[in-house]
């Protein structure tokens, strides 16, 4: 029974990667994705000989498949811990799935690439990201039989109590905080060891750590600001997911890391808009942050604490000894 059981949840969870990378294709078409890469890459300058539609880069389907596999496998097992069902679940996977896969991320696009990208391009990626979502994100739910509650009822975790606001004000500080400093830790000793990424942005090399972020602060003082929005926006981004769980704060460290990592594989895939080696040292850049990031949120975002439970007959003498 329990090979049987391991062998359905595996094909449920090969179904959910086939969801999703319908789901981001349909999103793609549906938006005009597509046709906004293909003008681009259409009015680039190019020799009259070569001047015919770009073959498939080769490591396409490689690519794709680690992001599909990647988005899907962690979403799945997300799902089938989460102690939510039915819509709730569906709300929460979107809201989650959508606010860090695409409104954080193109921010970021907002803020570094306007003038490089083509006209419609970030519209388009915020319309395509909310209709993979919205697909995806019922169906992931249907597929994994998580849209009904268990007939059996798992036992009740032990009574717990809600922080106080000092407490819960102090730690969306500290994620705040770390956010920040985390984004421009791993963006000056990954992203910008590169040089081809530093000619790129136009950016000054600069010669350690402290001196970029005192750069940053006198000529670019709105990318604080704008990194600490972007915290706001993670942190609203995984309370459902680590609210959903209803685990111990390991695995809502584990759950939340594992959540962020997956779209940093996305910058795997072949850009025809950003050089490949600068892709490849923002990938390195965003898998270490959401690995850290991710595990740290997890952990503080677990709002609640148990409550010590009396034993009976402690109870019992400490009401006699009040007699």
């Amino acid at each position: 029974m329990a090979t049987r059981t391991i062998f359905v949840t595996g094909l449920r969870i090969l179904g959910v990667c086939l969801l999703f990378a319908a789901c981001f294709t349909v999103g793609g078409v549906l938006s005009g994705l597509d046709k906004v890469a293909q003008q681009s890459i259409a009015s680039q300058p190019v020799p009259l000989a070569s001047q015919q539609v770009p073959p498939m880069p080769d490591n396409f389907l490689p690519s794709f498949l680690i992001f599909i596999l990647s988005v899907g496998n962690i979403l799945s097992y997300l799902i089938l811990r989460a102690g939510w069902h039915g819509w709730m679940l569906v709300a929460a996977i979107f809201v989650s799935m959508y606010g860090i896969s695409t409104v954080a991320s193109q921010l970021e696009s907002v803020a570094f690439l306007s003038n490089k990208l083509p006209h419609g391009m970030i519209r388009a990626l915020f319309v395509q990201g909310a209709i993979a979502a919205a697909l995806f994100a019922p169906l992931a739910v249907l597929a994994l039989g998580k849209w009904r509650a268990a007939s059996v009822r798992a036992p009740k975790s032990p009574a717990s109590v809600p922080p106080k606001l000092a407490s819960i004000l102090l730690r969306l500080a500290i994620l705040v905080a770390a956010f920040v400093f985390l984004y421009m830790f791993f963006g000056y000793y990954v992203a910008w060891r590169n040089p081809e990424l530093q000619r790129f942005y136009g950016g000054p090399e600069l010669a350690t750590f402290w001196a970029a972020l005192r750069h940053n602060w006198i000529s670019s003082r709105w990318i604080y600001a704008l990194a600490a929005f972007r915290a706001l926006l993670y942190v609203g981004c995984l309370y459902p997911l680590v609210r959903m769980l209803h685990t111990s704060r390991r695995e809502s460290a584990l759950a939340a890391a594992l959540f962020l990592t997956c779209w940093t594989t996305v910058l795997l895939l072949p850009n025809p808009l950003m050089p490949a080696s600068v892709a490849r040292s923002h990938f390195w850049e965003t898998l270490g942050f959401s690995l850290v990031f991710g595990a740290l949120a997890g952990w503080l975002l677990c709002l609640t604490a148990p409550v010590l439970q009396v034993e009976p007959n402690l109870t019992a003498r400490l009401a006699a000894s009040k007699l």
